[in-house]
């Protein structure tokens, strides 16, 4: 008897220690590809590289793409590395996707895509970012020091100034930000130049930057490489000194054989690329109106549709355009004219080279060339997503294939597009996800049900605000990047707390 509950105490222990190894949050969903994580946070973020951000208890923490824990809560927030090109220079947004900014008790650190802590959250401030040497800098206790942020390379706070170094054609007339220096270099022309230091605050335009940083340390002035290596000794009293030093002319005369290099010249089968051709629209008063833009050997040519039409609606095309005549929908190409005559009841946009259309008061499916594929035979239809699509007959949902065949049978009585191999459907007993073979793979009770599922595209875009990070860069990430299917949010509309239903499988 003993023997037999020491056993079990061993087997409870046992059972306890590999829960405790594996995810913290999660349990298994019905099918094997899916984990499900209760919910129980303030609020969820998705990143680009299968990062899953999630706040409870004020703080946040990361969880893999597949809801493994990687960093426990105790961020007070979590930020991309994005540097926001000025439109107006015509410089693009340059973003650093495996480096993290992390923030705690008003101080900031780095954490890479692997989750591993770079530096830990105890520098003051983060001062700048050069997206040309890949450099942000920042600051702890008057001290200056960067990371690299292409090589992760990180160099403590530990200068007292530091400065960019800018080379220019040397202009006699021109004034010049001190410290510089006129650089003669030694060949037959004698080429003049000039280097100068520029103000960390001021680095963030365009310039021809060498490699190397001016810093001041213990009253002494030198320079690092962008690894944080001495490239000068720190033994001059000045930075014009510094910049004097023989190294610096050796790196002009460098930096001037590699811009001499022939550039690599296109293909001889590459031509300029034009912009397609493109149908808009504009309204007046009631009656809306065609803009035909044209790409010719003279540029572009823009013309007005003299006839008008009750409605318009973009497609999916840009050559192509549905219009509405008569309540009745028709399709017109680049000329204006009819390659689908008014005669459809409704029309969607393409999707995965099927178009939802409706005639006679059924809904079929046409291909990208405007042929009908599935003949209309359906009271309701959505748009395919993932191979499959929504479509109602005799007041119940069910799901058909690209060839018009059902996959899942009429059995819901609502139906969403799938969406990370998941689609949120609800009968007249159970709310939940479903997978592509039509099984449950979370389902909750239908009556008074307080859940609400919403896959993590939409909610990236419309249930997580800015304003949770504060930050800029964050809303360029957002709309910028392509983000992987994670799966779906969970909402309690009760507590408000969010759960996850991810793909086992990761990204």
């Amino acid at each position: 008897m003993i023997r037999i509950k020491r056993f079990v105490c061993f087997l409870l222990v046992f059972i306890w220690l590999i829960g405790s190894l594996t995810m913290a949050y999660s349990q298994q969903a019905s099918s094997q590809k899916f984990v499900y994580i209760k919910p129980q946070f303030e609020n969820v973020m998705f990143w680009e590289n299968g990062w899953i951000s999630y706040l409870q208890g004020g703080k946040w923490g990361i969880l893999s793409s597949s809801g493994n824990v990687l960093l426990k809560p105790q961020f007070d927030k979590i930020e991309p590395v994005v540097y926001d090109g000025p439109s107006i220079m015509g410089i693009e947004d340059k973003f650093y996707k495996d480096i993290f900014v992390v923030w705690q008790n008003g101080r900031a650190g780095f954490v890479d895509t692997s989750a591993k802590i770079l530096v830990k959250p105890e520098l003051d401030s983060l001062e700048v970012l050069n997206p040309w040497l890949n450099l942000y800098f920042c600051k702890q206790e008057g001290k200056y020091g960067f990371l690299n942020l292409d090589k992760k390379a990180y160099i403590s706070p530990q200068f007292d100034k530091m400065y960019f170094v800018v080379v220019s054609s040397y202009n006699p007339i021109a004034k010049y930000p001190n410290p510089y220096i006129k650089c003669t270099l030694p060949n037959e022309d004698k080429k003049e130049f000039c280097l100068y230091a520029l103000d960390l605050k001021d680095g963030v335009w365009q310039n021809s930057y060498l490699e190397y940083v001016l810093a001041s340390k213990d009253g002494k002035c030198g320079a690092v490489d962008t690894f944080g290596n001495v490239f000068v000794d720190f033994k001059y009293n000045s930075f014009e000194e510094v910049l004097s030093d023989s190294k610096f002319t050796k790196a002009v005369q460098n930096m001037l054989a590699n811009e001499s290099k022939p550039a690599t010249s296109l293909n001889k089968n590459e031509t300029n690329k034009t912009s397609p051709d493109y149908i808009s629209s504009e309204i007046s008063g009631n009656k809306y109106f065609l803009v035909f833009q044209k790409a010719t050997s003279k540029g572009y040519t823009q013309t007005k549709s003299k006839e008008y039409y009750d409605n318009v609606k973009n497609i999916g095309f840009t050559n192509f355009i549905a219009v509405c005549k008569n309540k009745k929908w028709g399709i017109v190409d680049i000329n204006g004219k009819y390659v689908v005559k008014p005669q459809l009841d409704d029309i969607k946009e393409l999707s995965e080279g099927k178009i939802a259309f409706k005639q006679n008061g059924k809904w079929g499916f046409m291909d990208k060339n405007f042929k009908v594929a599935i003949k209309p035979q359906f009271d309701k239809a959505e748009n395919f997503s993932e191979g499959y699509a929504a479509v109602m007959k005799s007041n119940l949902w069910g799901y058909i294939n690209s060839s018009g065949n059902f996959v899942i049978k009429p059995q819901y009585t609502q139906a969403g597009p799938f969406f990370a191999q998941m689609a949120a459907v609800a009968t007249k007993d159970y709310v939940g996800l479903i997978d592509t073979k039509g099984s449950f793979v979370l389902k909750f009770s239908a009556k008074n049900s307080q859940y609400m599922f919403v896959d993590t595209e939409t909610y990236r875009f419309r249930y997580a605000p800015d304003s949770v990070l504060n930050s800029s860069g964050y809303s360029i990430y957002k709309y910028t990047l392509n983000f992987p299917k994670f799966g779906y949010v969970v909402i309690d509309k009760k507590t408000k707390k969010v759960g996850l239903v991810l793909r086992g499988q990761g990204k």
